[in-house]
């Protein structure tokens, strides 16, 4: 494909042309003028993976573990690798433009999505988003970093307020996408849906024209979120170039008469087209068509091999008191007993734009299986642990067939059960969770009517419950008679449902089953409102979910007596989709009453026991003084079953860190009295001190501090180097080393921090700020020197008086820690900043 002359094309263009390119053609699509050979260009959701461009029925994908796990590596290698792949994996799917990474941070562990963002610490949110997007761009795919700014609430975040002073904004939440942008210069930036300061991020000059490009010298193209704007002239003059998603709300007619009265000037609109075509000329290599053959095997062992490293090195060893870890699968015949919702349904991901069809799940109960024999394993649930029933995606058919799967039909009017309306379209699909928003066939529009059909053959004797969502109105149906029926009414919404929080609560049914019999379910959906005229219907969906009916006093009693019986309970378990996801926010810190009660009995039971946490953001663990061995396993992607094995037996030395502080509680984080939906005005009144620097400031110790994780070999440092004097107007960077020892029995990795502080500074900072790190492998035994280099941002502070970056004359301290904790501080040395130093921009 031959490159667009773009001030050629830009000459050639209607003002009508002009203005169709600057919103999208469809849901994931920009539009194109074949006149002057201007492709579309594609965008996929990330960051977790590349979905493709359907929810429903698309192509499968690699599923990475969840950012906070990629943060908790602390490996901008690793990282990169990541983002290579995922670059690949865009390409594979046709489209050219990745929706991510997302860098804003945890200012609160409730935020819904914050398992989506690398970690509450700038400095690493913002490094660690420049490898992946580097990674990502080799491949010819753009990056679209978001969501700029601060975006820190998923509930309903277009009426939010953030108010914050411009010393917050620029030191904490803008320093992430200022240090993406230095060290990989990401080719598209997404806007969030918020305020800040009064004023929508879509429609803020200040944010858009003034800071990212011209303070910053930014020259790419920028897009608001779906459905994130909220003016026509307001956003096009304040710098934001692309309306997604398509067809368009506030521009096309609208952006015309915004013109021709003078309100949006024909440079302006030149201006968003410019960056539109530059954007599709970078983008052109991903246009060309991959072989079909590479798309084939999109699956291959090396894409593996780096999901399973990526997911084992994000684990994070919290305790090993009597060092129970690492197991040993070859010490005669020790038994196991895997315990807990994760054992039998592994957290892989949390929901929303991260959600993806990946090419399988690794379980725990498969891989433990592999590692020590069938034979030596029992599992049992112990609990359930969700708040809508599993997945219904094994044991079911076709009907009439062996294939997997349900039998979808699409009806314009009302089936009737004597089958003499024909569907009008026919497909079937492994999901058992069909979201249609932006995926309907040919022929079909809303008002439609979805018949899913399909064998059920159990798996056991006994009872299972049968659940179902609806986006919409659906009943379902078990051999012909009704057993759930939200067509007529459906239960009050109290919690957070399914589909970005669009279904209705779950309606469920109890089945008596006989092994090996076979059952014919079928779900009837209309697209079609309960309650017409309230809230705004997509293109409807639905969910089915099963899992084994119990008493959960037996259960319990059950799963107890395992853990007495065997050498070594393994208890997985604690949050997933159902509570972390986009658009809600947690209300609490707390698992589900009866997981803690598992984990209180079962630690009870037998000392040997082993917790293995699942959860993307910080949870409260209020048994956590009885557990002698704890593993934060995070959500692990689509190897999740594997690394979790592969840490436990040593396979992988743990060297994972926490990339976001765990509380002891709720209130004491720095957010607790201005997060949530009671009041939209949101104060960020603790400045820059969120996550551990708040903890430190206040010495108000957490329950597992930023940074910290245990290894199974040991770790001494020593030979720090410092420079006693820094000049930053005759040196752009110093640098600062330290020898590391593996002192253990064991090869492992390690992270080196480090940290600075400012003792002599005129305004209130931090104890101390993470301003490098370092991961290196070190042989047992095996001693490194790692240096690392730091410049004008490890020593600057963000100054409202001189609307610059200030670098204060005076006393500072480099400090070496295997964590933020002060109680892990190993090495500290002072030296001298000769002079102030102001700067701007990168």
């Amino acid at each position: 494909m031959v490159s667009i002359d773009v001030d050629r094309v830009l000459a050639e263009l209607t003002i009508h042309e002009k203005i169709q390119l600057l919103s999208g053609k469809d849901t994931w699509r920009t539009a194109g003028i074949d006149r002057l050979n201007i492709p579309s260009i594609t965008t996929t959701d990330g960051p977790l993976g590349a979905r493709g461009v359907s929810f429903f029925n698309g192509p499968p994908g690699m599923l990475l573990p969840c950012a906070t796990a990629m943060g908790a590596t602390f490996d901008r290698d690793l990282i990169a690798r990541a983002g290579k792949m995922l670059g690949r994996e865009t390409r594979e799917k046709g489209c050219q433009i990745l929706l991510a990474p997302t860098v804003c941070l945890q200012r609160s562990p409730l935020i819904g999505r914050g398992f989506e963002a690398f970690g509450e610490d700038p400095w690493l949110s913002g490094t660690l988003a420049a490898d992946y997007i580097n990674g990502v761009q080799s491949e010819g795919v753009g990056c679209a970093i978001k969501h700029y700014a601060a975006h820190n609430q998923s509930s309903d975040p277009h009426d939010d307020s953030v108010w914050a002073s411009e010393r917050t904004l620029r030191e904490v939440h803008l320093l992430p996408f200022q240090i993406a942008t230095r060290q990989s210069n990401p080719w598209t930036y997404m806007t969030s849906y918020h305020r800040i300061n009064g004023v929508h991020t879509s429609e803020d000059p200040w944010l858009i024209n003034q800071i990212l490009r011209h303070d910053w010298k930014w020259d790419g193209l920028v897009m608001s979120d779906w459905f994130g704007m909220c003016s026509t002239a307001g956003s096009l003059n304040a710098g934001l170039d692309l309306e997604m998603p398509g067809p368009t709300r506030w521009r096309g007619p609208l952006l015309l008469w915004s013109f021709l009265a003078g309100k949006v000037k024909l440079r302006t609109i030149d201006f968003a087209v410019r960056n539109l075509l530059n954007l599709i000329n970078r983008v052109q290599p991903s246009l060309e068509p991959l072989n079909p053959l590479d798309v084939a095997v999109g699956d291959t062992p090396e894409k593996r091999e780096l999901c399973r490293r990526i997911a084992a090195e994000s684990i994070v060893l919290l305790k090993n008191e009597r060092n129970i870890l690492p197991l040993d699968a070859k010490s005669g015949r020790k038994t196991y007993g895997l315990i807990g919702p994760g054992a039998l349904y592994p957290a892989v991901s949390g929901g929303g734009s991260a959600d993806l069809l990946s090419y399988y799940v690794s379980k725990p109960l498969d891989a433990l299986k592999e590692l020590v024999g069938a034979e030596n394993v029992t599992a049992n649930v112990g609990c359930y642990g969700h708040l809508f029933s599993p997945l219904l995606e094994e044991c079911v058919t076709v009907p009439g067939t062996s294939q997997p799967g349900y039998y979808l039909e699409y009806f314009m009017q009302e089936p009737e059960s004597s089958g003499t309306i024909k569907p009008l379209v026919t497909t079937t699909t492994t999901q058992a969770q069909m979201y249609f928003a932006d995926n309907l066939p040919e022929g079909i529009s809303e008002g439609y009517w979805v018949r899913v059909s399909t064998t059920y053959t159990a798996e056991e004797t006994g009872m299972i419950q049968l659940g179902l969502c609806v986006l919409g109105k659906g009943r379902l149906y078990i051999d012909g008679a009704e057993k759930i029926d939200l067509f007529t009414s459906q239960p009050e919404k109290t919690l957070q449902t399914p589909m970005f929080n669009q279904s209705s609560m779950e309606g469920t049914t109890i089945l008596d089953t006989k092994k090996g019999q076979k059952y014919q379910i079928v779900v009837l959906l209309q697209n079609e409102q309960l309650t017409p005229g309230v809230g705004a219907l997509n293109a409807g969906g639905l969910r089915i979910g099963c899992c084994e009916h119990f008493d959960p006093a037996a259960k319990l009693s059950e799963a107890v007596e395992l853990a007495r019986s065997v050498d070594y309970p393994i208890i997985i378990a604690g949050l997933n989709a159902d509570w972390e996801s986009e658009g809600m926010d947690r209300k609490s810190l707390a698992l589900a009453p009866q997981v803690d009660q598992l984990f209180e009995a079962v630690l009870a039971a037998n000392p040997n026991t082993i917790i293995v946490t699942q959860a993307g953001c910080p949870i409260a663990l209020p048994w956590v003084d009885s557990a002698k061995t704890l593993v934060h396993a995070w959500y692990g992607g689509q190897e999740t079953g594997n690394a979790i094995m592969d840490v436990l037996f040593g396979k992988v030395n743990p060297s994972g860190r926490i990339s976001v502080t765990f509380p002891k509680r709720l209130e004491d984080t720095p957010a607790f009295l201005s997060f949530g939906k009671v009041d939209k005005m949101l104060h960020y009144g603790e400045s820059v001190f969120i996550g551990h620097r708040y903890h430190e400031k206040l010495q108000n110790p957490p329950l597992f501090y930023f940074g910290y994780g245990l290894s199974y070999t040991t770790f001494a440092y020593c030979d720090l180097k410092v420079p006693k004097n820094v000049d930053l107007a005759n040196q752009n960077t110093f640098e600062v080393s330290v020898k590391v020892q593996n002192t253990g029995t064991r090869d492992g990795s390690e992270v080196i921090q480090v940290y600075v502080s400012d003792l002599t500074s005129s305004v209130q900072r931090p104890a101390r700020e993470l301003k490098g790190y370092s991961k290196v492998h070190i042989s047992a035994g095996g001693t490194v020197e790692v240096a690392i280099t730091l410049d004008k941002y490890a020593l600057s502070f963000y100054s409202q008086e001189h609307a610059q970056w200030l670098a204060e004359k005076g006393t500072f301290e480099i400090i070496i820690a295997t964590s933020a904790d002060p109680k892990d501080e190993i090495l500290r040395q002072p030296f001298e900043l000769v002079a102030d130093y102001l700067w701007s921009g990168l």
